[in-house]
């Protein structure tokens, strides 16, 4: 019985440059997170680990048997990863899937963008004004499209189903990055309702995603509608 194998491309530098990047020197298993800036012998311990693996018969290659070698190869497809942590998603494919995996990697650029990526304005009003638009155009798609008590409408449904995912979810990323990062301006109360929109934000992502419908899910706290309005 023979077994086939893809040839393994190798990533160029820019690409492992942009991976490096991505994760911030740290471990893209947000339950590790170790830094990896720690070198042995003149090399860090970084470690590339393919979510879908670079030859056909590796662990969840099941997952992906279409893909070519280049997009085994492409960044988008490989994790930084601690040593510990990349020895245990392939003993463990079942426990780690792909889908498991690539949330990770997103989380990571998230955790990134949070970082480097969105601006610390210089006032209440100049956040408050880079915010309104996000809010006015989630605000806009729930009043047309949003679901109703007692009212059941396909059309009505798949509107909403397309809207969250093209725009509501997008401009809620962006709107918890930009009080995120702009923490210090929000006062006690507000910063509570910035901890209930993230679980908010997470939940949502989850059904309209991931297609985990959890019973009791957050609803959107209101307060979001006016936070930052007024001086503190």
């Amino acid at each position: 019985m023979t077994t086939s194998s893809t040839k393994r491309v190798r990533l160029s530098q820019p690409a492992k440059d942009v991976l490096w990047s991505e994760s911030g020197g740290h471990c893209q298993n947000p339950g590790c997170r170790v830094d990896l800036h720690a070198f042995v012998d003149q090399a860090h311990v970084a470690e590339l680990a393919h979510i879908i693996p670079a030859s056909t018969n590796g662990p969840r290659a099941t997952e992906g048997a279409d893909l070519t070698e280049t997009e085994r190869a492409d960044p988008t497809n490989i994790l930084v990863l601690c040593p510990t942590c990349h020895t245990m998603i392939d003993k463990g494919p079942s426990q780690y899937p792909a889908e498991i995996l690539r949330r990770w990697k997103e989380r990571s650029q998230q955790a990134r963008a949070i970082a480097f990526g969105v601006p610390v304005f210089a006032s209440r009003a100049e956040a408050r004004a880079a915010i309104e638009p996000l809010l006015g155009a989630n605000r806009a798609v729930f009043q047309l499209y949003g679901p109703l008590d007692d009212v059941f409408d396909d059309t009505r449904a798949d509107q909403w189903s397309r809207h969250v995912v093209d725009t509501v979810i997008p401009n809620n990323r962006t709107l918890l990055r930009f009080l995120q990062s702009n923490r210090g301006f929000l006062t006690a109360s507000e910063k509570e309702t910035v901890d209930i929109f993230a679980i908010h934000v997470q939940q949502l992502e989850e059904r309209h995603l991931e297609g985990t419908w959890t019973p009791g899910s957050t609803r959107f706290p209101e307060e979001i509608e006016s936070i930052m309005k007024g001086d503190t």
